[in-house]
């Protein structure tokens, strides 16, 4: 987690590329708000990451 500015953090999501390339990229970041209590709630909506969503609160 990378702190930016004010509330909001990225969190990166690292990912397995599979045999074919896919997805494009070992780590997706996405904007989310930190709660203080080693919570955050997503802040955007990811390309490539699965299982999550804007607004889902996630343990960082």
């Amino acid at each position: 987690m990378t702190s930016i500015s004010g509330d909001h953090v990225k969190v990166h999501f690292r990912m397995d590329v599979d045999e074919d390339g896919w997805p494009p990229a070992s780590v997706e970041s996405l904007w989310a708000v930190d709660l203080g209590d080693g919570t955050v709630r997503l802040d955007n909506t990811p390309w490539f990451v699965r299982g999550v969503a804007s607004d889902d609160i996630v343990r960082v």
